[in-house]
């Protein structure tokens, strides 16, 4: 029953943060009665191996449920980080360390927050502005930025482009 209860909390984090839940309800409940479902069955049948091979001890439900509590508690930040939002994905894709606009006035607002301002067009729009503080450089116009969004964030006009072009982008 704890396999159940964790895998059905899992399955929710994921479908919260990949914004299936919000877009597509339907779906979302059909996911997470599949993956909770299927993980419970298949924990099952472990559990059934395992007792009827070794017999049923103490460590091994102290083990299971030290598996279930550490399963559970990692589930919200492995839901964040395979659907990021907005700042963090320009962050691991364009502005952070080891990328293309590090070190640059378009920099992540994580290593230089008084480099740049990041702004959305509005709540349903799918774009967001990085405009540098210094008024020299033009600001940078990406699509795609949508929390738990899979696509790479890509320019949204010309001068985008040429901007990430300029970079080595």
């Amino acid at each position: 029953m704890g396999t159940a209860w964790v895998a059905f909390g899992a399955a929710a984090y994921f479908a919260l943060e990949s914004q299936l839940w919000h877009d597509h309800q339907t779906t979302a409940y059909a996911v997470i009665a599949v993956v909770t479902a299927v993980a419970t069955f298949a924990a099952f049948l472990a559990a059934r191996t395992v007792f009827r091979r070794f017999g049923a001890h103490w460590w091994h439900i102290a083990l299971a449920t030290a598996v279930l509590c550490c399963t559970g508690a990692a589930a919200p930040e492995a839901a964040a980080y395979v659907f990021p939002d907005q700042m963090a994905r320009y962050h691991r894709e364009l502005g952070g360390p080891g990328q293309c606009l590090h070190g640059t006035p378009y920099a992540s607002e994580r290593e230089f927050p008084k480099a740049s301002q990041v702004t959305y067009d509005d709540r349903d729009s799918e774009r967001m502005t990085v405009t540098p503080i210094d008024k020299a450089y033009q600001p940078l116009v990406l699509d795609h930025a949508v929390r738990g969004g899979l696509h790479r964030l890509t320019p949204a006009d010309a001068k985008s482009s040429q901007i990430l072009e300029s970079h080595g982008c």
